[in-house]
């Protein structure tokens, strides 16, 4: 499927052969999972794709505005960062990353009815949570002590969830990424404590 160039190739590459390279690439694209750099990243629902080095580096040029623990009875289950291009933040504003990394083996259906029940907390309609849950189905896998799930908005309508450094699913709703980041930062979250851990308000030694 894809082209091999052996050491007596001409540089002066035909344009048959060229185009053949480009179509072998495309094609191994598709079966690839995760994405590398610069290839092309498919939506899980939608064909859409997209070319970004914002989305392909997660932490590229990124300041830590805070991090905190999110505690459950007598064990902490996670510890997050926010991260954003100056070390602060600001709603609405830019790319960011949602740095998360897990201290305990939570399946992927556990995670996705945690977020669940925190959308429907924060009053979400019924068809955005179940339309999200849909997304995140497809993208998410199970997690175990020291992995890392990362979520970075590129800008209002795209965002990408990154696994111990990896590329996941690209999403492209004009909605999701603000919902997902609301968990945490929304005024209403019902984890105030982490919020305020996370914008840097309060101290977290961790």
């Amino acid at each position: 499927m894809a082209v091999i160039f052996n050491r007596y190739c001409n540089l002066k590459l035909s344009l048959s052969c060229l185009n053949s390279s480009s179509l072998g690439l495309l094609l191994l694209s598709l079966l690839t999972v995760p994405l590398a750099a610069r290839e092309v990243d498919t939506l899980v629902s939608t064909t859409a794709a997209v070319e970004s080095t914002w989305i392909s580096e997660p932490k590229q040029k990124f300041l830590e505005v805070g991090r905190g623990e999110m505690d459950w009875l007598w064990f902490s289950l996670y510890r997050a960062k926010l991260i954003t291009l100056t070390g602060r933040y600001q709603q609405g504003q830019y790319p960011l990353l949602l740095d998360i990394e897990y201290y305990r083996d939570i399946a992927a259906e556990d995670l996705l009815e945690a977020t669940r029940d925190q959308w429907q907390h924060l009053q979400f309609s019924a068809d955005d949570i179940a339309r999200w849950q849909d997304l995140l189905a497809a993208t998410w896998p199970d997690v175990k002590p020291g992995d890392h799930l990362s979520f970075k908005v590129i800008d209002e309508q795209t965002s990408q969830f990154f696994f111990n450094q990896q590329p996941l699913g690209v999403m492209h709703d004009a909605n999701f990424a603000a919902a997902f980041l609301a968990i945490w930062l929304s005024k209403d979250t019902s984890r105030p404590s982490l919020r305020a851990q996370l914008l840097g308000e309060k101290s977290c030694d961790c």
